[in-house]
């Protein structure tokens, strides 16, 4: 994170923001079902902490994660006003962002299994939208959420908003059917703080102290490759799909990983994709 990008990051954010608040196409309805997966050790990481990790856009494979599209830089060149911010300086301050990408379905997907899971064995977390909302209890940060937008790059706009670009990918992707998360450094949730510090009897000179302070603390990302967001495992995790190539063994070890902190080990299921039906 280079702060010297601090104060550009900071207004496309407050912009972002107003953005988010005011367009449809942020709304989430029907409250889906929604499926994140990932290696044996990954999920022990969020067991063991409590919290998601969230990606900077960096750390992406997809070269154009979060760039205009090319009819965006055609329109801006025609528009002569609207200056077009470098590809360096857009990755810069997208650094102070980070993400959790899920996938909407309401079965699993052999096609996730096949593109996350590098190997026999791995797990898939079964949720919803709403639990996965209300998991969330990190302060620091509010938490924007979106269905992705897939578009055609060559006849279609993203965003000017940096930010906002980051909720639009190419057709290409689609199979992914992702919905995303994202927090911002310096954006907090105001509103669900002032009822926290209410409910709480905080003395209300105090609240913009705190407020202050957790802002600034929404700065202090893990690690250079993102950062944890902390949450309630059990209201987040309705069913832990174990992968349909693991032994047994495996899903006794992850029945006892999740029982060793705090979580149902009923909940914990061999995914049946490969099973053979006999008939």
């Amino acid at each position: 994170m280079d702060l010297t990008y601090k104060n550009k990051a900071y207004r496309y954010a407050m912009d972002f923001e107003s953005i988010y608040n005011y367009s449809s196409q942020y709304k989430v309805e029907n409250n889906p079902t929604i499926w994140k997966f990932m290696s044996i050790d990954k999920f022990d990481f969020l067991l063991k902490n409590k919290a998601l990790f969230f990606a900077k856009p960096s750390a992406f494979i997809d070269p154009l994660e979060g760039s205009y599209s090319n009819w965006d830089i055609k329109r801006f060149d025609d528009d002569k006003i609207t200056k077009v911010t470098p590809r360096v300086e857009m990755k810069k301050i997208q650094e102070f962002s980070a993400i959790s990408c899920w996938h909407m379905n309401d079965y699993e997907s052999a096609g996730m299994w096949d593109l996350y899971i590098h190997s026999d064995d791995g797990i898939a977390i079964k949720t919803n939208y709403k639990s996965l909302i209300n998991s969330i209890n990190d302060l620091r940060y509010k938490i924007f959420s979106g269905r992705l937008q897939y578009i055609n790059f060559l006849e279609e706009m993203t965003s000017v908003n940096i930010f906002d670009t980051l909720f639009y990918k190419r057709k290409s992707f689609s199979h992914e059917n992702e919905l995303r998360l994202m927090v911002v450094a310096s954006r907090i949730d105001e509103g669900l703080l002032e009822s926290l510090f209410e409910k709480e009897e905080v003395p209300i000179e105090e609240w913009q102290v705190r407020m202050d302070i957790l802002e600034e603390q929404s700065y202090e990302f893990f690690n250079e490759k993102g950062t944890i967001v902390s949450c309630k495992i059990d209201e987040l995790i309705q069913a832990v799909y174990v992968s349909p190539k693991s032994t047994p063994t495996v899903v006794e070890k992850i029945k006892l990983m999740a029982l060793e902190n705090g979580l149902s080990p009923e909940k914990v299921i061999q995914s049946d994709l490969y099973k053979d039906f006999i008939y």
